[in-house]
């Protein structure tokens, strides 16, 4: 017998084990190959399958593959005996787990305490000392147990009462063998099922698949030796070693060859839109040449950005202007954005005087940073001579020309030198024309991803994964895993910069433009780096500048650590310009000794060289932005740490207690114990718990639930006379954290929402400031000073979130596969796969109306694959329904439902079945699905003519119609809007309606589900009244 204890952190994991462990023990768990032959040559088997000691430990995480069965033999007979066992463990074993038949003859009276916390996960059979245990019998809890014999079927299967066939029990060792997961069996089944599978076809030997591999369009791997550092890695590692690689050329060929990804691409001028969330509705997008418009011809003349120009304003009067940006409104009209000019009787008083005066008159103006405008080409006059001496233009006599930019900070008009300002991408990026003009032009948007994972938790496993994104793509494109495109893998040690020069070398030529082949035909296509997304610490190297730990450590500005969040600074004047660290960087390269060049970088806060992306043309500070999803998960993480410190040990149980009750959203994950486990917190779990935080520490925070000590220093620190004001303020920074963060991850932008977005920023920088000195001067709150910057670069914040050779070999084949099932072709044929395409046709996405087993129709408008699960008996239907046929009113409105399906004829049948589960699937205008599964008592949002409403699902059932097929409907109850918010939590208060509002709906009026979380606003009494979570987003 295998006294084997699997502990695991969350008891579900260790449930799971234990049951996988009872079945494989059960079944002896051979050979399958073994079984087959067995089963052909004797269909009767009277031997046992598998003798205990022949047990395989196949957990792939926790446990090693166990294959030599004489290991496993000389281990079982270690295994003392239970006598021998219960002499080495005392009566006061009060956590063994016993997880599968054992006989304990001699000891159980010695061990009665212990019993009453022993968990039972299999039968266990005590023959001897039953008696001697009724007492600890009532504490058992048995979780898993065979079913009673009256319950098995009955057939005269070989393999009865177990299976009705060898084909559910071959498959059944085999899933329990090697542990297959639920998705991997599905596609099984799919395969399995395909019209035109043939079991002759299988081979025997997985080394054909191998073989076959080869035959794809594969990306060619590259390979390149790097150095490895040692204060990286083990002293044993060698100094080199080789790194793998795929050409980003190959994969902007395959990108631009796959018709199901470049049907959805956007290749133009910057949209100048009401709603912004793409990259092209940024500023970056439309002002640089490598991406968006770079000239418009007007009048026969053609006008470039970067320009200058006299137009004519909405009242006729002729202004000064600087072309920021060539765009297209949502009408797909060309707009031109204006950054004003102001002569001298233009500007502020404040800034009038002698000097400015004498200046004006030699032909200076100044530059407006505020109020850009918008105007139609008609209204441009004519191009105007102004001059940038700082970009080393000449002037002469009668020229105009810029020194200075009027601004404003606190609402209050200040300026600044014209160095203090980004460049204008037009003024240092050079693009090359197409050697013909009706060439077709593609711009490639590009998104570099570099990040160093620990996959082992490990400094020498330090693995750094280089991926791009194509910004042409939309949002929600972009977001899945598959248009993820791998470029390597930084070995552990390896360095960064030797790595990544090839796919710098190949960039510098797209930034000039290059003819491809697409599709068919020559194209002119220019690729330039938009955007370089990388955690905290990786991003100041990408950037050049020091760590965050530096006293000027921010890649963004240049404010010091110990100012970090003093709202009085002025960001715009310390920003961090290409063209000001440039001069910098010239400085340290100018000393000849290290240490000297440490000294000077350390008082700029700049390495002693510069990153090796700085050889593509990009502006380093503006496009190395610093990502919001690390940044706000710190944050949180921080928070919630200091917020578990403040509890005293009855705020420790009243935390926990209200936690457990409150109703979290059913889709999320089961998330530990935020107080004890909290360490083990994914990012994602740091933004869910944030959104549900405000309604747990309202329910139940109280002075009682605090320290003393701490509660007498907060009410220090926010200066009141009452003690009791202290909780309120607790509440309060978690509702600003939580307003920060949703505004923060939303994916569609308007004015008036960065106008919100800022406000945010700069509520939850005060009150997190004012509460806790911990987050004085914290780096991550200092990100709240550029975040909005980096909304209007990239139209969202959302836009910049975040074994070698084995793992690219893998990736390199799902990506053939992929670029062959997309009908990509294969440049080796100049042709497509019809048979890798029809795969993809042959879905049961793309599949019309059909019915499964048991003729539920399938496929309602957008919604297919109609499933429902959990079938309601009809002697339990009392307590989950309400509703019958002979209801007037529900008749009616079934009459209804049935008109919304364009179904108008009387209805026949009154047959009902009811479900408590419904899962389908969804498909959007691009091609994208979504798989959503309902149970009783979800939140669902309806989409009526004006609003979106909210409905809590009551019941699923299936109605046969008069065309013999069986139709999905449910049955809600509404949430009704009472015109209140909670006046601390700032959230809408909800009642569940009890008027006699239609109820009864085909399943397909869902709009979103899971999109809406309602919590019960009290806990103790049901009164109705619930709250809408404002702090709900979908994290992930």
């Amino acid at each position: 017998m295998l006294r084997k204890t699997f502990r695991y952190k969350h008891a579900n994991k260790q449930l799971t084990l234990h049951k996988r462990y009872s079945y494989i023990s059960s079944l002896r768990d051979y050979d399958i190959k073994n079984a087959i032959k067995a089963y052909s040559n004797n269909p009767v088997i009277e031997e046992p399958l598998l003798n205990y000691s022949q047990i395989t430990n196949e957990t792939t995480n926790e446990f090693s593959l166990m294959q030599n069965y004489d290991e496993i033999n000389h281990i079982a007979e270690e295994i003392p005996t239970d006598n021998e066992y219960n002499t080495q463990y005392d009566s006061s074993e009060k956590e063994r787990d016993i997880t599968d038949n054992e006989y304990d003859t001699d000891s159980e009276s010695q061990n009665d305490n212990s019993e009453k916390e022993r968990h039972i996960t299999d039968n266990e059979y005590d023959t001897d000392s039953e008696s001697q245990n009724n007492s600890s019998e009532k504490e058992r809890h048995i979780i898993d147990n065979a079913l009673d014999p009256s319950r098995l079927p009955n057939n005269t299967s070989d393999f009865s009462p177990y299976f009705d066939n060898i084909t559910t029990a071959l498959l059944f060792c085999w899933i329990q063998k090697h542990n297959i997961s639920t998705h991997a069996y599905d596609d099984l089944v799919s395969i399995i099922h395909h019209p035109k599978f043939n079991s002759n076809d299988v081979v025997t030997n997985i080394r054909y698949f191998r073989q076959w591999r080869q035959r794809l369009p594969l990306l060619p791997i590259a390979a390149n030796t790097v150095s490895i550092s040692s204060k990286k890695t083990p002293s044993t590692s060698s100094e080199s070693k080789m790194t793998y690689y795929l050409l980003i050329n190959d994969i902007i060929w395959h990108v631009l060859n796959n018709p199901a990804i470049m049907n959805h691409m956007y290749f133009g001028p910057g949209i100048e839109a009401n709603v912004k969330s793409e990259f092209w509705h940024g500023t970056l997008w439309a002002e640089s040449p490598l991406f968006g418009q770079e000239k418009i011809v007007i009048s026969q003349v053609t006008y470039y950005c970067g320009e200058f120009i006299y137009y004519l304003s909405n009242g006729g009067h002729k202004l000064l202007g600087f072309l920021r940006s060539i765009q297209v409104n949502e009408e797909n009209q060309y707009v031109l954005k204006i950054q004003k000019l102001l002569y001298y009787e233009d500007i502020p008083g404040i800034f009038k005087g002698h000097l400015r005066q004498q200046r004006s008159k030699s032909g200076e103006v100044w530059m407006l940073d505020d109020n850009f405008v918008f105007i139609c080409p008609s209204q441009v006059y004519n191009k105007a001579t102004v001059k940038l001496p700082h970009l080393h233009q000449v002037l002469s006599h009668s020229d105009l020309y810029v020194l200075e930019i009027i601004y404003k900070h606190n609402n209050h008009w200040r300026v600044r030198d014209i160095q203090l300002s980004y460049q204008h991408p037009a003024h240092s990026i050079i693009i090359n024309n197409p050697p013909v003009d009706s060439m077709p032009v593609y711009k490639l948007f590009l998104d570099l991803y570099y990040d160093d994972f620990g996959t082992f938790r490990n400094v020498y496993h330090s693995l750094g994964g280089v991926y791009v994104q194509f910004g042409n793509m939309p949002a929600h494109m972009r977001k899945r895993l598959k248009n993820h495109f791998v470029i390597g893998f930084v070995p552990f040690g390896g360095n960064f910069d030797e790595f990544i020069q090839p796919f710098i070398n190949e960039l510098k030529e797209f930034e000039k433009g290059k003819i491809m082949n697409i599709q068919g035909r020559d194209v002119w296509v220019v690729a330039g780096l938009g955007v370089v997304t990388a955690d905290l610490p990786q991003g100041n190297d990408l950037s050049g500048v020091l760590r965050h730990g530096a006293t000027k450590g921010c890649r963004t500005c240049t404010v010091e650590k110990y100012s970090y969040t003093d709202n009085s600074t002025d960001i715009i004047r310390l920003s961090r310009y290409k063209q000001c660290t440039d001069l910098d960087f010239s400085l340290i390269a100018a000393e000849s000794s290290i240490t000297r060049k440490k000294q000077i970088g350390s008082e700029f806060g700049l390495r002693i060289k510069q990153s090796i992306l700085d050889e593509l043309q990009r502006e380093r500070h503006l496009q190395t932005p610093q990502d919001i999803y690390h940044a706000t998960a710190g944050k949180i993480k921080r928070l919630l740490r200091l917020t578990c410190e403040l509890f005293s040990h009855e705020g420790e149980n009243a935390f926990i207690r209200t936690w457990k009750a409150l109703e979290k959203p059913k889709k999320w994950a089961h998330l530990p114990n935020p107080i004890s486990h909290h360490e083990s917190f994914m990012m994602s779990d740091y933004l869910r718990l944030a959104m549900i935080m405000p309604f747990i520490l309202h329910r139940f925070l109280k002075v009682i639930h605090i320290k003393s000590d701490n509660l007498a220093l907060i009410q220090q620190r926010i200066n009141v006379q009452r003690n009791d004001l202290v909780p309120k303020y607790i509440v309060k920074c978690w509702v600003c954290v939580a307003q920060t963060m949703k505004i923060a991850f939303d994916r569609h932008f308007t004015n008036e929402k960065y106008i919100e977005l800022q406000r945010c920023l700069d509520a939850e920088m005060n009150i997190l400031t004012q509460v806790f000195e911990e987050f004085v001067n914290l780096p991550n709150l200092h990100l709240n000073f550029h975040f909005l910057l980096h909304a209007r670069t990239y139209a969202t914040l959302s836009n910049t979130q975040v074994v070698e050779l084995d793992l690219i070999k893998r990736y390199n084949t799902i990506f053939a596969i992929r670029h062959l099932v997309d009908g990509g072709t294969d440049r080796r044929f100049s042709r497509s796969s019809n048979g890798f395409t029809s795969l993809r046709k042959n879905n049961s996405f793309s599949q019309d109306d059909y019915e499964n087993e048991t003729g539920v129709q399938l496929s309602i408008g957008c919604f297919y694959d109609i499933k429902l699960k959990q079938r309601i008996s009809s002697k339990n239907t009392g307590n989950f329904v309400t509703f019958s046929l002979q209801d007037a009113n529900f008749k009616a409105e079934l009459y209804e439902s049935y008109k919304d399906l364009k179904l108008n004829s009387a209805l026949i049948n009154s047959s009902l079945t009811w479900y408590q589960r419904v899962s389908y699937m969804t498909e959007d205008n691009y091609g994208n699905t979504e798989k959503v599964c309902l149970q009783l008592g979800d939140i669902l949002t309806i989409q009526e003519e004006e609003c979106e409403s909210y409905a809590k699902l009551q019941s699923i059932f299936q109605h046969k119609g008069n065309d013999d097929k069986f139709y999905v409907f449910i049955v809600v109850a509404w949430f009704e809007y009472v015109n209140q918010n909670h006046t601390i939590l700032e959230c809408p208060i909800y009642r569940l309606n009890d008027r006699q509002w239609r109820r009864v709906f085909p399943i397909t009026v869902i709009d979103k589900a899971h999109k809406a979380h309602f919590i019960r606003r009290s806990v103790d009494t049901d009164d109705g009244y619930w709250y809408k979570n404002q702090f709900y987003f979908t994290a992930i």
